[in-house]
């Protein structure tokens, strides 16, 4: 059984480094780090990592933390179809450990495209992922307020 408690406390940690990136006091990079660290830090205790993320996982971009319009989607590096070596580590792959797993079309592109070796291959899975997305997963994924 998965430990919730673990998710909503580093949840809370990364709302408190949002607002200090939102304010200047945290640089991108730095924000990033600390949110993916909150993030993988769940597993300490048999946490589900999107629990961590929670406040911005459907309407921040994980790689640029930009706030998204509503309904502007976010793409899921795991809704791209690949069977890769070291694709569960997406995620965590150098050089820009992402926050969370959804990302803004821009973003998406360029994580895509350097983890699979192939500069059109962000397009490729997006035009795949909003081809194959049921109306319900885009709902359920669906911009929320942080």
């Amino acid at each position: 059984m998965s430990c919730h408690n673990i998710g909503r406390g580093m949840n809370y940690v990364v709302k408190n480094v949002i607002k200090m990136y939102d304010t200047g006091e945290l640089t991108l990079e730095a924000a990033r780090k600390i949110i993916a660290a909150a993030r993988r830090g769940v597993n300490w205790c048999d946490g589900n990592e999107y629990e961590a993320v929670e406040i911005i996982r459907r309407c921040r971009c994980g790689r640029c933390l930009k706030k998204m319009e509503a309904g502007a989607p976010l793409y899921s590096v795991w809704d791209v179809p690949v069977d890769s070596p070291g694709y569960s580590r997406i995620l965590d792959t150098e050089p820009e450990i992402l926050a969370s797993e959804g990302l803004c079309s821009s973003c998406f592109d360029i994580v895509i495209n350097r983890f699979l070796g192939d500069e059109n291959a962000g397009q490729r899975e997006r035009k795949y992922i909003e081809e194959h997305r049921s109306e319900k997963e885009w709902k359920a994924n669906e911009w929320r307020e942080e």
